[in-house]
């Protein structure tokens, strides 16, 4: 029988200012993962490769282990951890000095730091700017967007040069 090769899983993470995003990239079997305050456990069994998954991460900084959910899709297992200190974001997921290979940015869940404040200021939104287009629009077609005021507009104003009339062009 061929001996079993333990190797870590693919991982992609993504953070806000007081969340990380952390998700397994392999149909896995026999899962078992653990949550520190430092640290992330992970252990299963490929699903298709017979491959043994197992890993330990060492976070960056400190997390919230009682407040971390998780939801096993039929490709993947997906991690929400929340920060024990929202603020800045992380530089790195782990503490490790060189980059883990198996461990990828997600840039479908990723957002910038200053996207962050932006949508705490109620502007930016998920589309870079255009995240209340779609309430925009439906104000337009309820009429409850404010129609332009011409009140101001002087019929009696002096003429001004735009109004002079053209000579022809002969």
């Amino acid at each position: 029988m061929p001996e079993t090769i333990v190797v870590p899983p693919p991982m992609e993470w993504a953070q806000r200012a007081d969340v990380l995003f952390v998700t397994v990239s392999a149909e896995c079997k026999n899962v078992d993962f653990k949550f520190t305050e430092d640290t992330l456990y992970f252990k299963g069994s490929s699903v298709d490769t017979g491959k043994e998954y197992e890993v330990t991460l060492n976070f960056l900084h400190k997390i919230k282990p009682e407040n971390v959910t998780t939801k096993n899709t039929a490709r993947c297992i997906e991690f929400t951890i929340k920060k024990a200190e929202a603020g800045p974001y992380w530089a790195s997921l782990t503490s490790d000095k060189k980059k883990p290979h198996f461990l990828k940015a997600d840039f479908n869940k990723w957002r910038d730091e200053e996207s962050d404040v932006d949508d705490e200021e109620g502007g930016g939104g998920d589309a870079g700017g255009f995240g209340n287009m779609q309430e925009m629009f439906a104000n337009l077609n309820s009429g409850a967007a404010s129609k332009p005021n011409f009140d101001d507009f002087d019929e009696e104003e002096k003429e001004d040069s735009d109004d002079e009339e053209i000579p022809n062009l002969e």
